[in-house]
């Protein structure tokens, strides 16, 4: 596949609108775009834009997006929000476990992009981020290389929210 065309400057949604239907369009042929169905396709366009509205200090943008996207045999996405003091004990599994597979769930894990918002009044902490990336590189028998980026979404409060977006390939 080709390099993600940078989009001047549309607005989030818009862009992850984009992103989602020049996927299809390039990957016509993969299995992850054939398996979409008007369902998941939906819920594939929410997490795409909760990982590009949301933005911190450690940012993911539509480039690393496509970067995962790209020439994904299989592709695993989802979202999952968690609060309390085991908010993060608590929600890397239900990401993983309420995630999306689209196509053969069975090959290894390459990539995979990891976005957490935390709300401002309890911001996500570096034994949290430890815990969720630990889980998920259990997850993927650590063979994934793992691009994850944080940003602050107010309305959480004192949740945070986990979004996924796994490629899995074909190995030759």
């Amino acid at each position: 596949m080709q390099a993600y065309p940078i989009l001047s400057h549309p607005e989030l949604p818009t862009q992850a609108a984009a992103l989602l239907t020049y996927w299809k369009q390039e990957g016509v042929d993969l299995s992850a775009v054939q398996a979409l169905t008007p369902t998941t396709e939906s819920s594939l366009l929410t997490v795409l834009q909760h990982i590009l509205t949301y933005t911190g200090e450690i940012n993911v943008d539509h480039q690393d997006v496509w970067e995962v996207m790209s020439d994904a045999t299989s592709l695993q996405f989802g979202m999952a929000t968690g609060e309390g003091q085991s908010r993060a004990e608590v929600t890397g599994p239900q990401l993983w476990n309420s995630s999306t597979m689209l196509g053969d769930g069975s090959l290894p894990a390459q990539r995979i992009l990891l976005a957490i918002q935390s709300g401002m009044s309890a911001e996500l902490e570096m034994d949290e981020l430890t815990q969720i990336l630990e889980y998920l590189m259990d997850q993927t028998g650590r063979q994934a290389e793992v691009v994850f980026g944080h940003g602050l979404e107010p309305a959480l409060g004192e949740r945070i929210r986990l979004l996924l977006v796994g490629r899995r390939i074909i190995l030759t």
